[in-house]
């Protein structure tokens, strides 16, 4: 009897995740107090977070409006039919495409950028990538009439410069 006393004591200081209430835990969160499983946990400089706090400290960087997605799909768009062109008079010689489209893939995000006001949202890369291929591979249909590997390579090389440069701190 006094064992199944104990028992119950012990049941009622265990503590569980927040988001998994099948795991037990003591570790909070540094900034709500939350409890937190391991997985939960995202390890700060000042100590372990909760992913809810974290994504939250997050969303003071991300100011971007759906008009700004718009303007950096339209950037990106013609941006990728630029690069095409580019591409093709410079004869399509393989080692001109391959500085030529990451420099223009970059060039393009930090116009987005610019004409956005530095704001970016938390898409907002992948719109500019996603808009330079779209638009490289209209350009492609449109100028040559069909899409070449090569022309893929630049595409890919030029969405994924934009991308990074949304992803890096200017």
């Amino acid at each position: 009897m006094a064992q199944s006393i104990s028992d119950a004591a012990s049941q009622d200081k265990l503590t569980y995740c927040a988001r998994h209430p099948e795991r037990d835990t003591g570790l909070r969160c540094n900034r709500c107090d939350r409890y937190m499983c391991v997985e939960c946990a995202v390890r700060t400089p000042i100590g372990y977070t909760c992913r809810e706090c974290v994504r939250g400290h997050e969303d003071k960087f991300y100011a971007g409006t759906l008009t700004d997605y718009g303007l950096v799909g339209a950037v990106g768009l013609a941006g990728g039919a630029a690069t095409v062109l580019l591409a093709m008079l410079a004869g399509g010689f393989f080692i001109v495409g391959l500085l030529l489209a990451p420099a223009l893939g970059g060039a393009l995000a930090q116009f987005a950028l610019q004409l956005t006001g530095r704001r970016r949202g938390r898409h907002s890369g992948l719109a500019c990538a996603g808009g330079v291929i779209a638009g490289g591979l209209l350009g492609s249909l449109a100028v040559l009439g069909g899409v070449g590997l090569f022309s893929l390579l630049y595409l890919g090389l030029a969405a994924s410069a934009a991308y990074t440069r949304f992803k890096v701190s200017i």
